[in-house]
């Protein structure tokens, strides 16, 4: 009896589902939204699933199996061809509805697949063309990133999924088939910038895949920075040539990536290396040999050439200071060696007053010397203008040649109204020619109160003592050698020579060097204690005023 009722629930079960079926074949032949039947077939489908048995109706297995199946073919072929309309049109709903049908007949994976697939094939074959025909570059990189950009807005209305997928198949065949070193890469990494600017959802991979022409292409910038300094031939004369041309070339560069944040800090970046090369040049270039260092009446060819190039170095280290850090390294040492061989040549020229001074009128032998090397200092620094103001070499070489002066000539002795006349007139000379052949000095502005530390008669350097305009030591370097010889000199007091005495002081702060002349001080001052005598040199109080006074202005 069970059994029995078992089989007439089922074939009462199956023939509502046949009549069932029947109902939605019926129904499926009436709509026409694909949407809708697409739903039909699924539940059409779902029954028989459940229920297999239906197929076993001879009147019910045709309708099931090759109409159903003719049917769902055609409403897929519907629905992709709704979707590819879609995407074209930029339709949202019509790509919505389509997108609904194919997932509900359970094909959205498969058919989203192929529209991805010939969506990259379509941009494949157009980058192939391009780079196959450059002398059309012109005109088909406009259309090709165009392409781009449109299946880029279809693959959006997908979904954030299949963008990506797309995105991801399009940077393979960009790296694939775009060149690095193609023609139109500037342009073509431009565009795809703007594009990618517009959808920076998806734009990673894609920034990604530009990467290696984005370095190509600075990599080609330097190339030619590169190629204008190795190709130059600085024996020539023409060095503003090459400055106008590799600064033209350098803003030219950084001009054309200016439109992009990164390539814009990589073109500085490649100036700066740009530049460095240029300093490594122009160093090999420079001869700063012993013969290269003497100052003639006339420039040596090399000479000539050194100047010149320490020109270019000033010119594009103004031009770009901080990307020229290693061309201005180069220029400050070339120059420091030219201003040290100066600062020698004067150290020699003035340490020979010692051996030349007398009581015979008119300029002494060594100061004429002097005179004449300042007029070649004068000379060839002219030819160098430019490195020579931004250096302020000019006004550190004035003050060396004033202190190593007055150095010298504080310490001979005896100190006689003659040699004092002697030393006034040498001293005047050479503030003169040192004011209009080099530059004022910063160090010893105060020409009258030099001058007056070699006026007759102690009360010139006693009217002064209190003025601040001079460091302390300089008066009492005088007084010293205003006074007797039991107050020995300065270099005598720990048995220097003279040259190595003045070569400490120009090396020395003027802390450093009122304190050596107070030590020298104190040895004198025991000296006399112990030879119980009962008076100073007459300026002993002065000298003594002087030290504490440059101590407390020192400290």
């Amino acid at each position: 009896m069970t059994t029995k009722l078992e089989q007439l629930v089922l074939e009462r079960n199956i023939t509502a589902d046949a009549i069932r079926c029947e109902e939605l074949i019926e129904s499926l032949e009436k709509r026409h939204e694909i949407v809708k039947r697409s739903e039909i077939i699924c539940e059409i489908k779902g029954i028989v699933a459940d229920d297999p048995d239906l197929l076993s109706i001879s009147w019910l297995r045709d309708t099931l199996t090759t109409r159903l199946k003719a049917v769902e073919n055609e409403v897929r072929r519907s629905a992709a061809d709704d979707m590819r309309r879609g995407l074209v049109s930029l339709n949202a709903s019509l790509v919505t509805s389509a997108l609904r049908a194919l997932s509900n007949l359970g094909v959205l994976e498969a058919e989203l697949e192929v529209q991805l697939s010939s969506s990259a094939a379509e941009v494949d074959v157009k980058l192939v063309e391009l780079s196959s025909a450059l002398d059309s570059s012109v005109r088909l990189l406009p259309q090709c990133v165009n392409l781009i950009h449109s299946q880029l807005e279809q693959c959006a209305l997908l979904g954030a999924t299949q963008l990506t997928k797309f995105v991801e198949k399009l940077a393979r065949i960009i790296r694939a088939r775009v060149p690095l070193d193609a023609p139109f890469s500037l342009r073509f990494v431009q565009l795809m910038s703007r594009v990618l600017n517009s959808r920076p959802e998806c734009s990673g991979p894609l920034i990604e895949a530009l990467r290696p022409l984005k370095n190509a292409i600075l990599s080609q910038s330097l190339g030619r920075l590169h190629q204008i300094v190795e190709q130059h031939d600085f024996a020539t004369i023409q060095n503003s040539v090459f400055v106008d041309k590799l600064v033209a070339a350098i803003e030219e560069e950084m001009k054309r990536l200016e439109w992009d944040v990164e390539l814009r800090e990589e073109a500085q970046k490649n100036t700066q290396k740009c530049l460095d090369i240029v300093a490594k040049r122009l160093e090999s270039e420079i001869k700063l040999d012993v013969e290269n260092l003497l100052l003639g009446d006339r420039l040596r060819s090399d000479q000539h050439k050194n100047y010149r190039l320490l020109e270019i170095m000033n010119t594009l280290a103004a031009k770009w200071p901080s990307q020229a850090k290693s061309l201005l390294a180069v220029e400050n040492e070339s120059v420091a060696v030219i201003m040290e061989a100066i600062r020698q040549s004067i150290f020699s020229i003035i340490a020979s007053m010692h051996r030349e001074m007398d009581d015979s009128k008119g300029i002494s032998p060594y100061m004429q010397e002097l005179l004449a090397y300042i007029g070649r200092i004068e000379f060839h620094l002219s030819h160098f203008p430019s490195t020579i103001r931004h250096t302020s070499a000019l006004s550190s070489i004035s003050d060396y040649i004033i202190q190593v002066f007055i150095v010298n000539a504080t310490l001979v002795r005896p100190l006689t109204d003659s040699i004092r006349e002697k030393l006034y007139g040498d001293l005047e000379k050479l503030l003169d020619a040192i004011d209009s052949k080099l530059s004022p000095s910063v160090k010893y502005p105060n020409k009258a109160h030099l001058l007056s530390l070699f006026c007759a008669g102690e009360s010139s350097v006693a009217q002064n003592i209190k003025d601040d305009t001079l460091p302390a030591w300089i008066y009492i370097h005088a007084l010293i050698a205003d006074s007797p010889e039991i107050l020995v000199s300065p270099h005598l007091s720990v048995q220097w020579p003279i040259e190595q005495y003045v070569r400490w002081c120009c090396e020395h702060s003027d802390l450093e060097i009122i304190s050596f002349l107070s030590g020298l001080m104190t040895s004198y001052t025991t000296l006399v204690i112990n030879r119980h005598e009962t008076q100073y040199v007459p300026h002993y109080p002065k000298i003594m005023e002087l030290i504490k006074k440059g101590t407390e202005t020192s400290s």
